[in-house]
Parts: C-alpha cells; structure tokens; sequence
C-alpha cells in the first residue's frame, strides 16, 4: 500500500508539473499580449489662450517614456492605462493628469505668474528646430544653426529671404538682372547666375526646386532656420552648402490676426494681413495670409528720367487644416506670387564718365539704357500634407506641385552697331524660365523623445520639367526707340526634364547620457533630359549621388557640448544650350559635390544669458560650376557652365547671444572663410580663390526693450552687418587677373523702433541708414574697347518709413 500512495504520489504530482508548464508555456505566449492589453495611445494638442504651444514636455510619470508637442502643439504618446501624464513647459505651471481611459487628451497651461514677476533676470528659452526632421533644441544638434523667430523678424525688420540671409556671417545674398536672379553663397559654396541655389529652401515640409523662389516676401512665417553645411541626407539635392527651412503660423481655435500697413521713401507702400482660427474647435482650421509691397524705385535712368528699381509684389497664402481623430492630420496649402521689377538695371563705364573702366569699387554713374527693362516672377504652389502618429513613430507625407515662371525683357550689348545698355535703340533681350515640380516624399520618424534609440526612414521622387528661353530683338530702324520693326534671333530654347527619386535613413544613438552618435545616408538617382531648340540636339543621361552623414556629439555638462560631424552634398548637373571649346563650355554639365566636414562647441552660461556657439569647417569642393560667356561660331552670345575639377574650403564661425539685463540683449557672430581652387582646366583659375564667398563676415545686434506703461512698451533694435572682400569671378576672365577684380569690405547699418500697446503698434524703420555702397554684381567687359565698357549692378540706397499694425 505504501508503494502504491508512493507511485499515486508521483503521478499526481507529474500531472500538477504538467499542468503548471502548460500555464507557463500558455503565460508565455500571452504575456506581450497581456502587456500591450494595458498599454494605450493618448494624442492630444496643448495650448494657452488659444495659441498652440510647441515644444512642450509630456512625461509618463515614474518613467523614462515621453515625447513633445510639434509646431501644430500635438502629441502621441504609448502610456499604461493607469498612466499619470506631466506636462511642462518654461513660464507655465506644470499639470499632472491621470490618463485612466482618455485617448484624446487637450491641455490648456496656464503662465506661471510667479515666473513672469520675478525680478531675476531670465536667460534666453530654448529654441527648437526642424533641420533634422524632427522637433528638437538647436543647442543639441551637432550642426551650426541659425534661427529667426516671428518676434524677430518683427523687429529686424525683414522683409524676405535675402533680407534674412545677409543677417547671417558665411553667407551673402546679392540680386541681379530681374526680380528672380539671386547669388548665394554659404560658407564659400556660390550660386552662379542662372544656376540652382547652394541651399535647399523648404516651406511647411514642402520642397521649393526653383532658386527663383528664394527671393520670396516673409510674411505670416512663425520660424526660419538656417542650417549651414552639405545637408544632402535630409534635404537631398541643391541641399549643398545648407537648408532653409521655413515655418509659417499654424491656425488653432478661436480667430486672430494682424494687419499692417507701411510707408516709405520711394513712395513705397506695404500692406500686409493674416487671420486664421477654427471653422469647428479642435477638428478644422484656416489661415488666410497676404502681403503687397509697391515702389516706385530709387536709382534713375538719366536716358528715360525714370526709375529702374521699381516693383510691385504680390503674395496669397492659404491653408485647411483637419484634425483626423486624435492622431492625424491632414492639411491643404495654396501660395500664389507675383513679382514684377525692374530688369537689366546696369550701369555702364563706357557712357558715365564718373565710372572709369577696371574699377570694381566705384559706384558712380546711372543707367542710361533706351529699353526700359522690366521683369515679371509668377508661381503657384499647391501642396497636401499628411500627418499620422502610430505608436512610437510618425508617417508623415508631402505632395506638392509648383508652377514658377519668369519673364523680362531689357536692353541689350551689341557690338554691331555698338549699344552698350546705352541710348542707342539697337536691340533688346527678352528671356523666359519657368520650371514646373511635382514633389512627393514619405517620411517615418520615430516619436519617443526619451528613448536613447531615434530614427528617421524616407522616400523622396521629384520631376523637374523647365524652359530656358532667350533671344535678341534687332531693330531694324535704330532711330526707333519704340522698337516697333525688329527681327527676333533666338540665342536658346532650351527644354529639360529632371527625374530623381532619393532614399535615405538615419538614426540616432545616445550611449550614454553624455555621448550621443548619429548616421544616416542617402542615395539619389537622378535622370536628366535636354532638347535644344535651335540647333535640335537631343540629349539624356543618368547618375547617382551617394550621401552619408555621420556625427558625434559629447556633452561636457548640461549646457556645454563638443561635436564632430561629416557629411556630403551635391547639386544636379545639366546641359548647356551648346557646345563651345573655344569658350571651354562643353554639352555636359557634370553634378557638384561637397564633403562638409566640421567640429564645434555649444555652450550656454550664466543660466542662459550667454549663449557662445563655435564652429570650424572644412569642404572639398568637387566639379565646382562656373558661370560663362560664350561666342558660337555664328557670333552669338551663349550663356553656359564649366565645372573646375576641385577647390578647398575652410572656416570659422562665431555665434553668440549675451542678455545683459532685462532690457539689453546683443547678438553677434563673425565667420572667416578661406579657399582656394585646387584642380581646373583653366591653369589661370588654380591658386584663385571660389568666387562671391566674402572672406570674413560679421554682424552685430543690439536690443531693448523698456515698460513704458501698463500695457506698453518700447522696443529698439539696430544691426550692423559688415561683408568682407569677395571676389567677383573664378578664373582670369577675360584676360583680367583675379586680384583685380574683388569687392571691396562695406558695412550696413538698420534699425527699428517701435511703440506697443496693447494690440496697436507704431514703428519707425531705417535700412542701410549711412547710404553705403556696393556692387551686386560687377563685369569687365572693357576688355573688349573703350567704346563697350564695364558693367556694374548698384545696390539699393537708403530705404526708411513708418509702420502700424493692429493684431486682434
């Protein structure tokens, strides 16, 4: 009987085992399941009287989970049911909420009065970007960043792009010729004329293909930021030298706006207004933006006693926003432009006695032109926008289309009969570019903002298709200034497709809480096709760029990190209109490259009140694009690129921020560029510096602000902005050594004041107020005789006026 209890015993307690591998076998299948069970994903948005806050920590209390609200103050975060969510934010109190069974959770801080009457004085917020797709402090990413805000363009007073870009040491900005031309150049890498932008300009996530557009008004915009450096892995193509990357106001509940209105010398006159709020609270939204800027001009053409620098621009933004549930949304923009402008506003040595031949540095004399050149930009921009939060990442999608086209006409240099933009009715030039995009590109972002692990996939497909355009008008009675018998004698008439689809990766890697690594790459595949019109050759060919980036960054302290970076960029190559040896223009423009490397620190002290950035980079350059002047062998003008094999590039960058007391901040940075071309087939352009890099810059800000009341106060601002000595071509052009033709350093001086109450402001503005002067842009075609002359593109004088605004 004790054997068999024994043996009972034993199989009683093997079934009891079994049973219990079962439930542990079981469990184990089940236990994810059980895990995810009790986890849920909250969205939300976050705001203050309206307006929505970005930037905003969320915190899954007792954890290391937590993300932070995006431009449109959204978030989505994975959390336990049981979850208590913190959400902070500088100059708010803080809130605790339970999350229990709330999927959509809205939270409304409220300002932290303690921390807006206290005496100490405050250090500078943290400022937040998108130059590596994603919301995140500028003080911790490893690349040199330069930032406006919505109050800063107020105050500076900047109208556009370029107003902007000149404020920035390393880069200039210069227009030409008509109201599109633009020349850049960041950090020694140029635009030449015609030529696509060394920076990728994107608005709203949505990519701008046409350099035309980089003369655009600021109006409605909440943020720009200037990353400087190859950016190719997160912008891909033209992203070479860097990336603008413009925010505009977002609409939220409720209904605000602003309208201001402007007059100046000139008889210049502004007008600009924006409304937006909510068509239904928390589910849709609009904004409505436009902007209208006409003057009468400031530099006279002596032969015609008008004006050459006169425009009227015009700018309509749109936009629908809907929130899709609680994670999505979904939005509908439309922006409208037209620019029209003076055109062919030169200045030749050869009719102004004031203006000697071979003297870069005098800005004597007046355009004297018989055609009163003129000059018309268009473009439509139409885009779609998805934004979709899944747990722990976002899918967010851009479609775009965009339709530019320019148009001017003006006077003309012509040998036979000699007419040097000069009274003479001879001939006039007539050129058109237009340029039509279609944009899609596909991101995923990983959304935890705590976790030590972030990444970033995409696809991006574009498809380019342009016209170029140009021809000369001989007048066939040259006493004739109506131009009323001409016979047209097409130069160009070029049509090009660009194709290119991009993939790329990137993730994100802090080792520990002070060593963080990054890498990502990218790879472009582009196709490039060109019918020449005139002489009916047909031309396509293939390539692809390859775009690695790699960055580490350590962080010494909190408010001090070390960082290191590489990365590669490049810039699309084409086809001239024809081939030329004797001007060294061949069919085939090669694509650019640049290897960006750099090394800097970022640091804030003073709890905030001294921010000092450094910055030391250096380039190599490869198949660098260099505008030309041709002659085929019929004797027409061709405009053509050559590419030199190799140039270096090297710098220094200085970025500070010093908040002296509560009603004092200056701002600075100084930027020292140094280059030389290494490798050309041009034997004269080796030892040559890259052309229109100004070799050392810098600007100075200084800001005020004073309570002059309840309600009121006084707010001032004035900048000074020096660019150094810049050359204006690569090689000896036309015979005329390199040294001999440079720009000589100047400075500019703006300032603004302005008067606040409550929602009325009056201010008072002043650009370039000491009349400083320079050239946009200089040629010696003197060269050729006398009789021909040097050419030269003045800057614009003194500009100054009154400003009201009422927001509501």
């Amino acid at each position: 009987m004790k054997i068999l209890r024994n043996k009972n015993l034993k199989l009683f307690l093997k079934h009891v085992y079994s049973c219990m591998s079962r439930v542990v076998v079981i469990f184990a299948i089940l236990f994810p399941f059980l895990i995810m069970a009790q986890k849920m994903t909250v969205n939300g948005r976050v705001s203050h009287s309206g307006d929505v806050l970005m930037g905003v920590n969320i915190l899954e209390k007792g954890t290391a989970n937590g993300t932070t609200t995006d431009f449109n103050g959204n978030y989505t975060i994975k959390v336990d049911q049981n979850a208590v969510l913190i959400f902070s934010y500088i100059g708010f109190v803080s809130q605790e909420i339970p999350v229990e069974t709330q999927s959509q959770l809205d939270i409304t801080l409220e300002e932290d009065l303690s921390y807006l009457d206290e005496v100490e004085v405050r250090g500078f917020t943290n400022i937040l970007g998108r130059a590596r797709k994603r919301l995140e402090s500028i003080q911790d990413v490893p690349e040199s960043i330069s930032v406006a805000t919505a109050t800063d363009i107020e105050i500076t007073g900047v109208e556009d792009l370029g107003g902007f870009l000149t404020q920035i040491p390393g880069i200039s900005y210069g227009e030409s010729q008509d109201p599109g031309t633009v020349i850049i150049s960041v950090r020694g890498i140029p635009q030449i004329r015609y030529g696509p932008s060394p920076i990728a300009t994107v608005v709203d996530g949505v990519y701008l293909a046409s350099a035309d557009l980089n003369n655009q008004a600021l109006f409605d915009i909440e943020q720009i930021e200037v990353v400087k450096g190859s950016q190719g892995l997160f912008f891909g193509k033209n992203a070479i030298g860097g990336a603008v990357v413009i925010t505009t106001k977002q609409p939220s509940n409720g209904i605000s706006g602003k309208i201001k209105t402007g007059y100046g010398n000139g008889n210049t006159a502004t007008v600009q207004a924006n409304i937006g709020g909510s068509i239904t609270d928390d589910k849709s939204y609009y904004r409505l933006g436009i902007s209208f800027v006409d003057s009468d001009g400031f530099i006279e053409n002596t032969t015609l006693n008008e004006n050459v620098d006169f425009r009227s621009d015009l700018g309509l933004r749109g936009q629908l926003k809907f929130r899709l549930g609680g994670s999505s949304t979904l939005s509908f923009s439309g922006q409208y432009g037209k620019n029209q402008g003076g055109a062919i506003t030169f200045v030749s040595s050869a009719l102004n006695d004031d203006f000697p031949k071979m003297s870069p540095n005098v800005y004597k004399g007046s355009p004297n032109g018989d055609f009163l050149g003129e000059g018309t930009l268009e473009s439509v921009i139409g885009s779609i926008s998805l934004e979709t939060n899944f747990n722990g990442f976002r899918l967010t999608s851009h479609t775009s289309y965009s339709d530019v086209s320019l148009h001017y006409d003006g006077d003309y240099l012509s040998f036979a009969p000699l007419d040097n933009y000069g009274p003479i009715p001879a001939i006039f030039q007539e050129m058109l570019r237009a340029s039509r995009t279609f944009n899609e590109e596909l991101r995923l972002v990983s959304s935890n903002s705590q976790s030590k692990l972030k990444w970033n996939l995409g696809l991006f497909y574009q498809n380019i298709n342009s016209d170029w355009d140009t021809s000369a008008h001989v007048n066939q009675d040259t006493s004739d200034k109506s131009y009323t018998n001409t016979i047209e004698s097409k130069i160009s008439n070029d049509d090009n497709t660009l194709s290119s689809i991009g993939l790329f990766g990137f993730f994100e890697y802090n080792i520990t809480n002070a060593l963080n690594f990054s890498a990502g790459l990218r790879n472009e595949w582009e196709t490039v096709k060109n019918i020449e019109g005139v002489t009916g050759v047909s031309s396509e060919r293939s390539y692809s760029a390859f775009q690695p980036k790699i960055s580490v960054s350590y962080k010494l302290s909190t408010n001090n990190m070390l960082y290191t970076s590489y990365s590669k960029g490049f810039r699309s190559g084409g086809y001239n209109p024809a081939e030329i040896p004797a001007s060294g223009l061949r069919k085939i423009i090669e694509p650019e490259f640049a290897n960006s490397y750099e090394a800097g620190l970022k640091n804030s002290f003073w709890d905030n009140r001294f921010i000092l950035n450094l910055a030391y980079f250096y380039t190599i350059f490869e198949n660098q694009q260099v505008y030309r002047f041709g002659l085929d062998a019929s004797g027409r003008s061709i405009l053509g690129t050559v590419n030199f094999e190799e140039s270096k590039i090297n710098g220094f960058e200085i970025d500070t921020k010093l908040r002296l007391s509560k009603n004092f901040d200056i701002t600075g940075g100084f930027s020292v560029i140094n280059s030389e071309i290494t490798k050309a087939f041009e034997d004269s352009a080796i030892g040559n510096k890259v052309p229109f890099a100004p070799q050392s810059s810098y600007n100075l800000g200084v800001f005020s602000q004073f309570d002059t009341g309840k309600n009121s106060k006084l707010i001032a601002k004035i900048d000074i902005q020096n660019k150094g000595k810049k050359y204006w071509f690569a090689d000896d052009l036309y015979g005329v050594d390199q040294e001999k033709v440079f720009q000589n350093p100047f400075t500019l001086i703006n300032a603004k004041a302005m008067i606040e109450l409550n929602t009325i402001s009056v201010g008072i503005f002043g650009r370039n107020i000491f009349n400083t002067k320079y050239n946009e842009e200089w040629w010696p075609l003197g060269v050729f005789g006398d009789a021909i002359g040097d050419i030269r593109t003045p800057n614009r004088p003194t500009t100054y006026g009154l400003e009201f605004s009422y927001k509501f």
